[in-house]
């Protein structure tokens, strides 16, 4: 007996699972379908930005064994060629492209591309901060200290992997503009950093020994070293000269 409602209950079972089919076995087909395609797709894509960023990459280093040879006109069409094609590669070959410019002659292209970079908020922060750091030396150059401060002031804080390069760049530009105060504090910074680069330490205490000289107030007409009649020796010394001119 208990082989009859077994069977039986097995044959309500497969009459339910025939009718869900039935109703619902287009739709399983359908996102089954949807789900290999969609992975299909994915993996074509992913293979397809591979290739993509080897070949950018290849160019890239063609372009940049064009610059390594002296070949400056074809490497910078080379470079701009790869910018316009955007990705990584096209960002890293718009800031050779912008310093190719710079080193042209063309200091406002140049400065154009790299704030155009520095403001792509999709960028990497990283090479927003490069090219906010490059526009800051063409600035310098120029002797534009509102320039420079408008580009790296907010890096020059604890904290940010390029402050050292901020305050340097802004304590030349104060330095250039005869803020001396406001120069020498920014190479102090530098100095009090553990974390500044040897090099640029170094650059930083010259640069305040140069401070300090040009500081120093030059010699009055009341100083013995500045009048030399004032100088007993220097008066001592005269009438011995005269005395030998006249013996001649």
């Amino acid at each position: 007996m208990s082989d009859i409602f077994r069977e039986v209950e097995e044959e309500v079972r497969r009459e339910q699972a025939k009718e869900l089919w039935d109703r619902f076995g287009g739709y399983v087909i359908g996102v089954a379908v949807l789900i290999v395609v969609v992975t299909a797709g994915w993996r074509g894509w992913e293979w397809y930005s591979a290739q993509q960023a080897a070949q950018a990459g290849a160019e890239y280093y063609e372009a940049m064994q064009l610059a390594d040879d002296g070949k400056s006109e074809e490497a910078q069409a080379a470079f701009e060629a790869i910018a316009k094609k955007g990705g990584g590669f096209g960002t890293l070959a718009r800031l050779r492209a912008a310093a190719g410019k710079a080193t042209a002659g063309d200091a406002q292209g140049a400065l154009a591309d790299y704030d155009a970079i520095s403001s792509n908020s999709a960028l990497p922060i990283d090479l927003r901060n490069v090219a906010r750091v490059r526009a800051a030396y063409l600035q310098l150059e120029a002797n534009d200290r509102a320039g420079v401060e408008q580009r790296v002031g907010q890096m020059a804080v604890e904290g940010n992997p390029w402050r050292a390069s901020a305050r340097e760049l802004l304590g030349l530009a104060a330095y250039q503009a005869g803020d001396y105060e406001v120069a020498t504090q920014r190479f102090e910074e530098l100095l009090g950093d553990n974390e500044t680069p040897q090099e640029m330490r170094a650059r930083a205490q010259l640069m305040i020994a140069l401070l300090a000289a040009d500081r120093t107030p030059a010699p009055t007409a009341a100083d013995p070293a500045a009048d030399p009649a004032a100088d007993p020796a220097a008066e001592a010394a005269t009438p011995a000269a005269e005395a030998a001119t006249d013996a001649q």
